[in-house]
């Protein structure tokens, strides 16, 4: 079914078509908040009032890309966490017996990949985000955060580049 079809759905009271848009869209909403906030208990909370907000605001509800209308609202949410509470150092710690197994290697890669977004400007972290994870096309990203085209290329290459700069960094650590 598709999200029109869910959206008319609930606007005349389906409550199971509105259960079927929390579970279509709620795992890459929660990752989103991951990615941007770190901290995964808050991004269950940030979540969870993106579902809040949307029930209370559905029937006003008139975009066509309701996957960027939920990650418009959870971008939102998440700048006011950050803007409510400060940001705390993110760390996780691995051991290091055992370093030789290759998924040990790909999870400190991944904790590694996800402190380096976090270490990238939040700007640039959502366009990289919305790029990569959620597949989104640039003009996409452009609407979704309310700002043109070049704006969002830029922040993308820079974000990117940044993040090159930070691994490497890394890499020569180890």
């Amino acid at each position: 079914m598709t999200d029109k079809e869910l959206i008319r759905k609930v606007h005349r009271g389906d409550k199971e078509a509105l259960n079927s848009i929390i579970n279509k869209y709620y795992d890459e909403l929660y990752r989103f908040c991951l990615y941007l906030t770190g901290h995964e208990s808050d991004s269950y909370d940030i979540v969870q009032e993106v579902f809040i907000k949307f029930i209370r605001y559905v029937d006003s509800y008139r975009y066509r890309n309701l996957k960027g209308y939920l990650l418009t609202i959870a971008r939102n949410l998440c700048h006011d966490y950050f803007r409510h509470r400060k940001e705390e150092a993110w760390s996780e710690e691995i051991e290091e017996t055992g370093k030789e197994d290759p998924r040990l290697a790909f999870v400190e890669d991944s904790i590694y990949f996800r402190k380096a977004l976090l270490d990238i400007p939040a700007q640039q972290r959502e366009v990289v985000i919305l790029r990569i994870y959620e597949e989104f096309k640039f003009a996409e990203i452009a609407g979704i955060l309310g700002c043109n085209l070049s704006t969002v290329k830029s922040r993308y290459h820079l974000g990117i580049q940044k993040l090159r700069k930070i691994m490497e960094e890394e890499s020569e650590r180890r």
